[in-house]
């Protein structure tokens, strides 16, 4: 930024610290890490500001076929899609790819032998809409991942 408006950069600093304390009873702080700066929710208008948005963006329900090929991916990634309809024994191209406008999975590289077919995962956006940071937090995970 110092560089932008032609300042130094002890310049652009004393600038954010003062905007950063001008603002810290208001809805958005500016948060000043090195030499990168954040804006963020202030904590005191945190619940107000999830409300609104909760209402605003409620996510859409996911489809029994959604629920079952996430759980799929989760237990047994990487996996290419060709294994997961195995497993469900049809076809997963429509729900792959709202899977992925969803952001829950992602394309994680290509499988070392044969065809080379795409290998997915999940994202840790679909951890967080399960409210939870690691697929070791699944129920029975470990005993799961290997059967």
């Amino acid at each position: 930024m110092a560089k932008f408006f032609k300042i130094s950069i002890e310049d652009m600093l004393k600038i954010l610290l003062e905007l950063k304390d001008d603002r810290k009873d208001m809805g958005i702080n500016i948060e000043i890490d090195s030499e990168i700066v954040y804006l963020s929710t202030n904590p005191l208008y945190g619940e107000i500001i999830n409300n609104y948005f909760e209402q605003e963006t409620k996510p859409k329900k996911l489809s029994s076929a959604s629920i079952e090929t996430l759980s799929i991916i989760a237990y047994k990634q990487p996996i290419t899609k060709s294994e997961i309809e195995s497993i469900r024994g049809v076809s997963v191209d429509r729900i792959i790819s709202n899977l992925e406008e969803r952001k829950f999975v992602r394309n994680c590289g290509k499988q070392e032998t044969g065809r080379r077919a795409n290998l997915y995962e999940v994202t840790s956006k679909f951890l967080s809409y399960l409210g939870i940071k690691d697929v070791g937090e699944l129920p029975d995970y470990n005993l799961l991942k290997e059967k």
